[in-house]
């Protein structure tokens, strides 16, 4: 369906990504399945199904001329929510050093895990032009990815995949998830992903198969000024330290960092990268 083009927020909590290329990218609402395709300003050309939107897609290639991707692309999942303008200052960088990189919108706080999975599945299904993958996750999307790898999906056998990084993984559940999903309120706005990142419940999540390197970043959170002001009771929960600990993991480092979101920290931007390009942090 043609509509008049205009500016979006990019997703948010409601649209999930399933098509990427060349910063264009097609979306699903989570409840009305209907989908649109935004340009690379989050600007809405079209929507209708998603054929329709591959198709009017495909008319913009031609005349725009773009050019076709091709080579090694970093995948982004953010956490819980999160949007993927998380990524930016990751993204730009990535760019620059010659990969192509997807930060992927998923509505954290709208489905489960199985159903982010699904989700993620169909975008890499449907990735064209693409020759090897890589990951990097910041929070509950180090935990979404885990499972991805563990799915038997036609994208596994298409493309390589390459290294992974997870930022603030909660690997070994997560102790204020635990806490806020006693709260009917908390449940309500953050949503089902709430009550599956407990500590029993992360001693059910699937390994990172034998072959892929992956590398975990904990970012210190001692100096924020915020967190001097919180009970100590909660502090004690935003320790990121024990719980993100991965038996798999090839290397594991702690980075100072007084950013809420730690990808404006530099040094967390350089290791991911490092990391990416030659299975270490340093």
């Amino acid at each position: 369906m043609k509509r008049f083009d205009f500016f979006t927020c990019g997703g948010g909590q409601f649209w999930e990504d399933v098509f990427f290329y060349q910063k264009w990218r097609i979306q699903r609402h989570y409840k009305t399945k209907e989908f649109r395709l935004l340009d690379p300003w989050d600007i809405r050309r079209y929507e209708g199904g998603f054929e329709e939107c591959r198709q009017a897609f495909l008319k913009y290639i031609a005349m725009y001329q773009l050019p076709r991707q091709k080579g090694h692309m970093i995948i982004m999942l953010h956490g819980l929510a999160e949007t993927k303008n998380v990524f930016k200052p990751l993204w730009r960088k990535a760019l620059q050093e010659g990969f192509l990189a997807a930060a992927v919108n998923y509505p954290s706080t709208r489905k489960n895990l199985a159903g982010h999975v699904k989700q993620i599945n169909f975008l890499l299904n449907h990735l064209e032009d693409v020759q090897e993958v890589s990951f990097v996750t910041h929070g509950i999307g180090g935990i979404l990815l885990r499972k991805l790898l563990m799915c038997k999906e036609p994208w596994q056998k298409k493309l390589k995949i390459g290294r992974v990084v997870q930022v603030t993984p909660p690997n070994q559940g997560s102790a204020l998830m635990t806490w806020a999903a006693q709260f009917a309120l908390f449940r309500k706005i953050l949503g089902p992903v709430l009550e599956e990142m407990s500590p029993e419940d992360a001693k059910h999540f699937p390994w990172i198969r034998k072959g892929i390197e992956v590398g975990v970043i904990i970012p210190g959170k001692e100096n924020r000024w915020w967190c001097k002001m919180m009970p100590k009771s909660i502090t004690r929960m935003l320790n990121k330290k024990d719980e993100a600990y991965l038996k798999e993991a090839k290397e594991t480092i702690l980075i100072k960092n007084r950013h809420l979101n730690p990808f404006k920290n530099k040094r967390i931007v350089n290791a991911c990268l490092n990391f990416l390009q030659k299975g270490n942090f340093s």
